[in-house]
């Protein structure tokens, strides 16, 4: 199965931006692609539970609808670190599938796969 790795510093300050990134990795994984989303900056902001359901973008789809998607399809979704920790937001309200990983990964990541930047 072919990876792609998807990442994005779009969240709340550009939802519309936001909801394109989480929309691509959607229609990537229900192409059969190998999808991991790599979140930075504000997106670190998406994979809390708590918040993602609040980032409405102008027009569809929501960024709640993707969301729920991907986690329900177990797309493993890597969160920075340094980002969200610095926001002061607890990693016990990481939505299921996200884990808070270093830029070390994202580079190693970026060896195997096929990169789209938003």
């Amino acid at each position: 199965m072919e990876k792609v790795l998807i990442h994005t510093t779009w969240g709340p300050t550009d939802p519309t931006r936001a909801g394109l990134a989480l929309t691509c990795a959607v229609m990537a994984e229900a192409e059969g692609f190998d999808v991991t989303l790599f979140l930075f900056h504000d997106a670190v902001l998406l994979a809390n539970k708590n918040l993602y359901p609040k980032i409405i973008p102008i027009g569809p789809p929501p960024v709640s609808g993707s969301m729920d998607y991907l986690i329900d399809e177990k797309v493993k979704i890597y969160v920075c670190r340094p980002c969200y920790e610095f926001r002061g937001l607890p990693e016990e309200d990481l939505v299921p599938t996200a884990e808070l990983k270093g830029m070390e990964l994202f580079v190693e990541l970026c060896r195997t796969c096929r990169v789209i930047s938003f």
